[in-house]
């Protein structure tokens, strides 16, 4: 199998020194070559970034690491959308994302700043994702959910979920099989070590740390689903026009929904790529997920409004029929399906406003996949 081209993307508000394991990572593996670093900085990133940046590229790999200025200028080509991306915002990482698509690689891989590469062979991540069939094992659950946490060993011994796994799935005892299956993996799902991505209210009311990794990646079956995250996600270059980052701060039912852009990324990205008859592999690289410092009383209070709007959401996702021939057709489909839907979801949650947000969710949608077709 040949080499492939991947673009390492993150945005950060910290020195940059997460960069450091990566580096020799592909140093050690050989694909230096083929990897292209992009970090995007934020109002609230200290300058040293742009001298880590610089060190790294003097030790000689291909690394962007735009300013403020920069960003801006870049955005301006895109006409409407340079308005659509808020500073101070993990959103930004959406201009990593057009700079990987524009980069002709064909991998992206994202991550955010506290994972810590654990000296696994990243380059798995970038190969799976290509245009060869594979053949793995395939996980099929009865209630259509996998928990892809039980991967993982924890401690202390207990069932835990991932940040966006619906609340009225889990608790559940579903019977879950596997059988050996063959398709193109377009997204590859890798999980962490340390502190696993779970909500507040689990960090408030059950902290738990994963040792290790169980030992075996295997691929979702076509009938059942998971959340994915921005966290050590690789995805094939046509699948960046459906997984535009989603704007958070706007007000649902009183309540500032954050901390769930990437958790309805992943959700509408993962309906694309089922659509097209693709495949999602869970499991390996793993990284060292070393949490940036948190106040989780404030983080549930800006999760709450996604939790309970992913409730109706995601039931309704998982059974929703597509149409288009490639990504951004059927991106572009699925926008026009929420559109609809929203109107007849009910509960205290779903305002005028909420329904306001998500028609604003696709007009974003829409958006981006013309700036995804103009690069190509």
């Amino acid at each position: 199998m040949k080499k492939k081209s991947v673009s390492l993307v993150l945005t950060t508000i910290n020195s940059g020194d997460i960069l450091d394991g990566y580096c020799l990572q592909a140093e050690k593996e050989g694909f230096r070559d083929g990897l292209q670093i992009i970090v995007i900085p934020d109002r609230k990133t200290p300058e040293q970034i742009f001298q880590k940046c610089a060190q790294v590229r003097s030790d000689g790999f291909q690394v962007k690491c735009p300013t403020i200025p920069e960003q801006e200028n870049y955005l301006q080509k895109f006409g409407v959308f340079a308005a659509l991306v808020p500073y101070n915002s993990d959103n930004r990482r959406n201009i990593g994302y057009l700079m990987a698509l524009e980069s002709g690689n064909e991998v992206l891989l994202s991550i955010d700043d506290d994972n810590y590469c654990t000296g696994e062979t990243y380059e798995t991540s970038v190969l799976v994702c290509c245009d060869q069939a594979v053949t793995l094992s395939s996980v099929h659950s009865s209630n259509g959910w996998f928990n892809f946490c039980e991967m993982l060993h924890i401690e202390p011994k207990c069932r835990f979920y991932p940040r966006g796994f619906p609340y009225h799935k889990r608790h559940q005892d579903p019977k879950v099989t596997f059988a050996q299956e063959t398709g193109l993996v377009r997204m590859n799902v890798g999980l962490w070590l340390q502190e696993p991505d779970l909500d507040a209210v689990t960090w408030l009311t059950a902290p738990v740390r994963a040792t290790r990794f169980k030992g075996e990646s295997f691929l979702l079956g076509n009938d059942t689903w998971s959340p994915i995250n921005t966290q050590n996600t690789a995805l094939h270059r046509d699948v960046i026009a459906t997984y535009y980052f989603v704007r958070m701060g706007y007000p649902l039912a009183g309540m500032p929904i954050d901390r769930y852009g990437d958790i309805f990324s992943g959700y509408l990205s993962q309906a694309c790529i089922r659509h097209l008859g693709h495949r999602i592999r869970v499991g390996t690289p793993v990284v060292d997920h070393k949490r940036n410092s948190h106040n989780y009383l404030l983080d549930a209070k800006g999760e709450l409004a996604g939790i309970l709007v992913l409730e109706p959401f995601s039931e309704w996702l998982h059974e929703l029929k597509l149409e288009g021939s490639n990504y951004c057709e059927a991106y572009l489909s699925l926008a026009d399906a929420i559109d609809h839907q929203v109107q007849y979801f009910s509960g205290s949650i779903w305002t005028d406003a909420t329904r306001g947000y998500f028609h604003q969710m696709t007009f974003c949608m829409r958006k981006w996949v013309k700036v995804c077709r103009l690069i190509g």
